[in-house]
């Protein structure tokens, strides 16, 4: 996939800007320590209770388990801040600058070393913006689909995948979320991030 290019407002700059600032105070104010790296974290969908695209969703999410040990394992060394919109499952204990459309949540990205998320817009926006990023694919869509060379992206390489599951919740999607371990993505920012 050939990225696209995304540009922005000098009010959106100043107004991810100001997030960033938010960001690394809350950091200090617990914190005695320098961050590592700054991530744009984002582990919902919006589409996630859509009659049409909620089992889609469901099958493409590593699930709220995964993303909330994995947050809370980073979150020692790395200042993640959480885009939050209306369905989003708020992971406790990291930054969330409260409900953000998608072209300032794009701005807030582009201040950031990496973006850690499921395969979707944001990762569209990663490579738009030159960001390294780790996407989870999981096992319902292939990364050569949708996925850029430039980026981490993990992908359940099973006979059955990609399943493309609609309609229903996908076994074989769930044996993906049981496969990749929270160890694997861990390792996976530390490297991207070193």
């Amino acid at each position: 996939v050939t990225p696209g290019e995304i540009y922005f407002s000098e009010q959106e700059t100043n107004e991810a800007n100001k997030i960033i600032l938010e960001a690394k105070k809350y950091w200090n104010s617990y914190n005695n320590k320098k961050f590592r790296g700054l991530i744009f974290f984002e582990p919902s969908s919006t589409k996630i209770d859509n009659k049409q695209f909620g089992t889609k969703q469901q099958n493409k999410d590593w699930g709220y388990k995964n993303w909330n040990k994995l947050a809370n394992i980073l979150n020692k060394d790395f200042l993640l801040i959480q885009s939050i919109h209306s369905k989003s499952k708020i992971i406790k204990n990291i930054f969330n600058p409260g409900n953000l459309d998608f072209r300032l949540a794009c701005a807030v990205m582009n201040n950031c070393d990496m973006y850690l998320g499921n395969e979707g817009g944001f990762g569209h926006a990663a490579a738009a913006l030159n960001k390294k990023a780790l996407i989870y694919f999981g096992g319902w869509i292939s990364p050569q689909s949708t996925g850029y060379d430039m980026h981490e992206n993990i992908y359940y390489d099973d006979v059955s995948s990609p399943c493309g599951a609609i309609g229903y919740i996908c076994d074989h999607c769930e044996n993906a979320r049981q496969i990749i371990k929270v160890d694997n993505l861990e390792e996976k920012v530390n490297l991207i991030l070193k």
